[in-house]
């Protein structure tokens, strides 16, 4: 296999494909295109080069808070192991110093 070893873990492979569509949005960001009309004002969206690149960027970005979601959802599921084993520990306790 000539893939990388890290992207057995479909969470690093996620991570990437977050970088890259982070790197996108700033090339597509709207406000970045618009400092460059001397019409419009600063950290103005509705110039006309912004207005191009408007629908692409909602675009990126959602798919980009998607992948961010996705990730979420993979911390979550720790989070419950987490939360069972001190659930557990809580319950467990009270008989272990009954025993001794």
């Amino acid at each position: 296999d000539d893939e990388p070893a890290s992207w057995d873990v479909w969470q690093e492979l996620v991570g990437v494909m977050l970088t890259l569509l982070l790197a996108l949005m700033l090339c597509t960001e709207p406000i970045l295109y618009c400092l460059a009309d001397p019409d419009s004002e600063l950290f103005a969206r509705n110039c006309e080069a912004g207005d191009r690149l408007s629908f692409a960027y909602s675009v990126v970005s959602s798919a980009a808070m998607l992948l961010y979601f996705l990730l979420l959802s993979d911390l979550s599921v720790l989070s419950t192991r987490v939360s069972a084993y001190a659930l557990v520990c809580v319950k467990v306790l009270p008989e272990v110093a009954l025993f001794l």
